[in-house]
């Protein structure tokens, strides 16, 4: 339409007779003027758009809930565009235009009928029977009984837990004084905790602003402690790391002292076990030979000797008999070799008897 009024305002001036024109230069002026005027206002026009607003979200009447969020929806549109719903029947038209489903079931016989219905062309009756058949069973007992149960959680804002309030007492018939009341029994305990510091508010507006002020700074001091214990977390970290840094150095240090130290007690321990142990008169490997026999015992002119000379029969030294000796490496050793002492001593005990 902004290329159409611009060439019409420019026909209409050119279509004019010349008496009204040429003839008197006060009209010609009056023409030009009134042209521009058009100019201006089919260019403005054009160029000056209003936002559009979303349009609501098709109900299907299956969640009853849903069914305030779309009728505020359409009435938003209403308002915005007043010049496009002039009359309540254009209204209608429009919120049945976004029914869907069992919704736009519900409606289909009464359009189809020849006879329309009152609430056709009345937009508060249509609401009505919208509601009737997809509101929820009790408005006000459900709203007063969603109201009761409203709490304010520890991690909430004061801000979410308010408008949630106030979308339900606009739906029950309470008064001030109870709608109030209610609201300070649904704050959390932390901001009851804090509100004994304060006067306590008279009105339900006072006690929002109260609450507000209080939960503000509330979480303003969880971000300053938050920034803070970042700031220590991160110097305590590398203050962490150069005391790691001197302990592994002082533990390498001690380890390498113990070390040492445990090298000079194996050393002074080997010096003195060598000065300190007697030292036991060994027989020649090469004697053994002649000592045992086939069966690689003692011969018994070698076990008589050992005897005689109270010799250990095992190791062949003095100072212990065989069941103390230290070189046999298990008890079973032992033990035949203290059996066999005890016999030969018996033996030569009974021989001495008979001589």
């Amino acid at each position: 339409m902004s290329s159409t009024q611009p060439e019409s305002a420019h026909i209409e001036t050119l279509n004019e007779t010349p008496d009204e024109t040429s003839g008197n230069p006060n009209n010609e002026a009056e023409a030009f003027a009134k042209a521009i005027d058009k100019i201006i206002k089919a260019n403005y026009g054009s160029s000056k758009s209003k936002p559009k607003l979303r349009e609501p979200d098709p109900f299907d009447g299956s969640d009853s809930q849903k069914l305030r969020t779309f009728i505020l929806q359409c009435k938003l549109n209403f308002r915005d565009r007043p010049d496009q719903f002039q009359n309540d029947a254009t209204k209608v038209n429009y919120i049945l235009s976004y029914l869907k489903g069992s919704a736009l079931d519900c409606f289909e016989p009464a359009l189809l009928d020849p006879i329309e219905p009152f609430w056709l062309s009345d937009l508060n009756l249509f609401i009505e029977e919208l509601e009737t058949n997809f509101g929820t069973y009790d408005p006000v007992g459900e709203a007063e009984a969603e109201l009761e149960g409203l709490r304010m959680q520890e991690h909430h804002q004061a801000t979410k837990y308010f408008i949630k309030f106030q979308q339900l007492s606009t739906r029950v018939q309470w008064g001030e004084a109870a709608l109030r009341r209610q609201a300070y029994n649904g704050l959390a305990n932390r901001i009851k905790d804090d509100m004994v510091h304060h006067d306590k508010p008279n009105t339900l507006s006072g006690l929002r602003k109260l609450v507000q002020a209080i939960d503000a700074r509330y979480w303003e001091r969880r971000s300053e402690v938050s920034r803070e214990t970042h700031a220590s977390g991160t110097s305590g970290t590398s203050g962490n790391k150069s005391e790691q840094k001197s302990d592994s150095s002082k533990s390498d240090s001690t380890s390498g002292d113990s070390f040492l130290q445990s090298k000079q007690k194996d050393s002074n321990s080997g010096t003195s076990m060598s000065k300190d142990s007697p030292s036991e008169p060994k027989e020649p490997a090469s004697d053994y030979s002649s000592k045992l026999g086939k069966d690689g015992k003692l011969t018994p002119q070698e076990r008589q000797r050992r005897l005689d000379n109270n010799l250990c029969l095992f190791c062949g030294t003095s100072g212990h008999v065989a069941k103390d000796c230290s070189k046999p490496s298990s008890a079973a050793a032992k033990a035949r070799v203290a059996k066999a002492e005890q016999i030969s001593v018996s033996t030569s005990g009974s021989d001495s008897k008979k001589n």
